[in-house]
């Protein structure tokens, strides 16, 4: 939300991984862009520990990235590590490691962001820009 916001446009998630690896651990890789671009890369492992939020999520009523909002839980949030790092191509990013917790589920997280993720040149105003839009995604 923080990078849709910086740059007044939305975002594009993709969800090359949403593996059930057990009876209540899932593993997840999500990539967001913003204007097609690429700035943000996270693997995740989430425990979820209550049979309601499991069956929840098994009906598929709600999607596992979904759940604490659905379930009216702010979940306490550990910072890990974070740091700095270089590519083979030479672009630079940054990363941190995480955990949210509440004691329905439990999210261990890495995310890996671009070094340009606040840097990005400004966009013409264009149809997915939500400057053209009622605010909302929705064109005017």
């Amino acid at each position: 939300r923080l990078v849709s916001s910086f740059y007044y446009e939305p975002l594009t998630v993709i969800v090359p991984l949403n593996h059930h690896r057990g009876a209540c651990v899932y593993d997840r890789q999500v990539s967001m862009l913003v204007r097609g671009e690429p700035f943000l890369h996270a693997k995740s492992t989430i425990f979820i520990t209550n049979p309601a939020w499991q069956r929840q999520v098994q009906s598929g009523l709600t999607p596992l990235g979904g759940m604490f909002r659905a379930n009216h839980v702010l979940p306490t949030f550990h910072l890990r590590s974070v740091g700095r790092g270089h590519g083979l191509a030479g672009g630079g990013y940054f990363w941190r490691v995480y955990t949210l917790a509440s004691p329905s589920m439990t999210c261990e997280m890495i995310e890996t962001f671009a070094d340009d993720t606040f840097d990005k040149p400004p966009a013409a105003t264009s149809p997915h820009s939500l400057g053209a839009s009622d605010g909302f995604g929705h064109p005017l």
